[in-house]
């Protein structure tokens, strides 16, 4: 028995695939189109299931959908009504992009299957998260933009079943306050908050903080956005009014233009606001719930400057975070959702993110070609061997290995690798390979048995999803991968893969089970998925090596 999982329409489109209630792939959209963060329906990753598991619609017992858009349209029709005569391009505009996704939806879902499950926003989140949690008592946070309504919720479970809490509902939302500030500092809204994020750890807090904690506001357990300054609810194109303008005392940035000393402090104040009223949540849940597991859900769980934070600053001891807790990642949340109810799950969903499409050798042989600096080297160790060597010495590898990784962090199999202890790697990395701005920090992959050696962790964090503190001993010895501020968002790595033996054949070198580990992609363009799109990159970069399986290519003479 095959269900299928579909998120479109906002960002982020993805498509899951349970086999006897298993997860088996999961793979966003844009993978498959190049189009970075794309909304449409996924028609490009359900060919490929199809097509990779022989699938026929008889053999689809569900296609679950992520959220219910008659409730999206209930929401849109109430939030239009009261200013339809004032606004009335924008109300136009809502409602005909929500009933022409309908009737998309309504033409293409049944094509995959005869039974069509509706899963509701937040309820796909929450279930994505605690279903691949190693919680069994726990209780879900899911923030985000907003869903059909609700832009915050909870979920607890109870007796095997969910029990679902709204806590706060549009226009007011933590998720759409925090974009709305991102394209006020010239980064695009629903992509380019994490480089907020990267920018605040540069400023002074203190300097807008007061005028910031008049945009939005947690008191008495109800969230409450300042809607005479934000215009979400108003427009199509705009998150703010010039009112913003003369509260703050400074013009919008412009996108690509140059940043100041005054971003780097709005971007620090926006990000401390958040975590005041984020921790002010956490303080509420906490006194209705006597669990000290918490897991995070929504696109807001991808904050790992607050996600670090959480187990010092509030009473929850343990942490989960979904590999790919946004919109991608309800993908699955909806084929949990139905298979609960159903009765056909009976623990815990695999967490594994390499989840995507891979390749075989035959397959990457016929996209090198005849090219002449490629090689195969006759097995893993004398591969792994080699490249730790090159990495020693400075030269940056693209590392195309296995299953795609699912959510929007690579993880070890198609990442962009590079010593952590060179000082001038950061620099390179982001102005000659990845052509990003040069404040962005980069990750550190460390070996499980040695993570606390070099960090200051509250756990495990497998998916990149937590900002933790560099020991003060070796922030001078890891400069590549240590923020302004000391942090660095960690990623931990456990035995069992090529990735992890890279670390450690790297480790006897250096004494270091350490890499610098970005994703493999360029500016504005998605994570390369085909062999073919890591052979491009690569040519199209400063990339030394690029090593595809055990095949490698390399630009000058192999030594």
């Amino acid at each position: 028995m095959y269900v299928i999982g579909i998120s479109a329409y906002y960002h982020d489109s993805s498509v899951s695939l349970f086999k006897n209630g298993n997860l088996i792939f999961a793979c966003e959209e844009e993978k498959f189109t190049g189009i970075k963060h794309d909304s449409s329906f996924p028609v490009n990753a359900l060919d490929y299931i199809f097509k990779k598991y022989n699938l026929t619609k008889d053999k689809v017992d569900s296609i679950c959908y992520y959220e219910d858009p008659k409730l999206k349209l209930k929401r849109v029709i109430n939030n239009i009504k009261p200013q339809f005569f004032n606004n009335p391009i924008y109300s136009i505009k809502s409602y005909l992009k929500i009933k022409r996704n309908i009737w998309e939806l309504n033409k293409m879902l049944p094509k995959y299957s005869n039974n069509v499950f509706y899963s509701t926003h937040h309820e796909s989140h929450i279930y994505y998260s605690y279903f691949t949690s190693p919680f069994n008592d726990s209780v879900t946070l899911s923030i985000d933009g907003v869903g059909e309504l609700d832009t915050m919720s909870l979920g607890f479970m109870d007796f095997g079943q969910m029990k679902y809490t709204s806590m706060a509902e549009y226009p007011h939302s933590m998720g759409l306050f925090y974009s709305a500030m991102t394209a006020f500092l010239g980064f695009k809204p629903n992509e380019g908050e994490y480089k907020v994020m990267g920018l605040a750890s540069y400023g002074n807090s203190n300097i807008y903080i007061n005028k910031v904690r008049q945009l939005i506001s947690y008191k008495n357990s109800k969230l409450e956005c300042n809607m005479d300054i934000f215009t979400w609810d108003k427009s199509n194109t705009l998150m703010f009014n010039e009112k913003l303008i003369e509260l703050l005392g400074i013009e919008p940035r412009v996108p690509d233009g140059g940043i100041e000393p005054y971003h780097n402090d709005l971007a620090a104040s926006v990000q401390r606001v958040y975590e005041e009223i984020l921790f002010s949540v956490l303080d509420t849940i906490s006194l209705v719930t006597n669990s000290g597991d918490l897991c995070l859900a929504g696109g807001c769980a991808y904050n790992g400057t607050a996600n670090g934070k959480i187990i010092e600053k509030s009473d929850f001891k343990n942490l989960w975070i979904p590999p790919a807790p946004s919109d991608a990642g309800s993908a699955i949340g909806a084929c949990i959702h139905y298979l609960v109810n159903n009765g056909k799950l009976r623990g815990k969903v695999n967490t594994s993110p390499f989840l995507g499409p891979s390749y075989t050798n035959k397959e990457i042989l016929e996209a090198i070609g005849n090219n002449k600096h490629s090689f195969k080297f006759p097995n893993e160790q004398e591969l792994i061997s080699w490249i730790a060597r090159k990495i020693k010495e400075g030269k940056v590898v693209g590392w195309f290995n296995g299953k795609c990784e699912f959510g929007s962090r690579a993880l070890g199999n198609r990442s962009i690798l590079a010593n952590p202890l060179l000082p001038h790697m950061k620099d390179k990395i982001n102005s000659v390979i990845k052509k990003r701005e040069g404040f962005r920090p980069f990750a550190p992959a460390v070996t499980k048995e040695r993570q606390d050696d070099f960090f200051i962790m509250n756990g495990d964090v497998p998916y990149m999803n937590q900002v933790v503190q560099v020991r003060q001993s070796y922030r001078d010895e890891l400069p590549a991968v240590t923020h302004i501020d000391g942090s660095s968002r960690v990623q931990t790595v456990y035995q069992g893969s090529s990735f992890y033996n890279l670390l450690r054949e790297f480790e006897k070198l250096t004494g270091y089970p350490i890499l610098l580990n970005t994703s493999f992609n360029v500016k504005d363009k998605t994570m390369v998925l085909t062999p073919k799109d890591a052979i491009d990159t690569f040519y199209d970069t400063e990339l030394d090596i690029l090593v595809l399986n055990n095949y490698i290519i390399y630009k000058h003479k192999k030594s």
